[in-house]
């Protein structure tokens, strides 16, 4: 599959929560909240794309966009456990998106 050039790289996007996972283990709460939000700007730019909103890359955006919301919020309320697992299932949502594009 092509990607769209002004489309942020799946395989980055699922560097980036990989590293989110790293960093929430670690208890680097300042870089985790940092990483998260990298992430959510680059699910936004996806699901405000013009792919649709039937497509595969939109529904996965979309179901891994759930998972880093609630990191989020897990992370402003201290709950790195909590953060750490969202973050596992944001990983997994995202994995099945890069192995397609690879």
């Amino acid at each position: 599959m092509k990607q769209d050039p002004k489309l942020p790289s799946p395989p980055n996007i699922a560097s980036n929560t990989r590293e989110l996972i790293v960093q929430l283990s670690r208890g680097n709460v300042d870089a985790a909240h940092a990483l998260a939000q990298r992430v959510q700007a680059e699910l936004n730019m996806i699901l405000s794309s013009d792919l649709g909103a039937d497509s595969a890359l939109t529904g996965q955006a979309r179901q891994t966009m759930f998972a880093i919301e609630e990191v989020l919020a897990l992370v402003d309320q201290s709950d790195l456990r909590g953060a750490w697992a969202a973050a596992r299932d944001a990983a997994k949502e995202w994995r099945a998106v890069t192995s397609a594009h690879e």
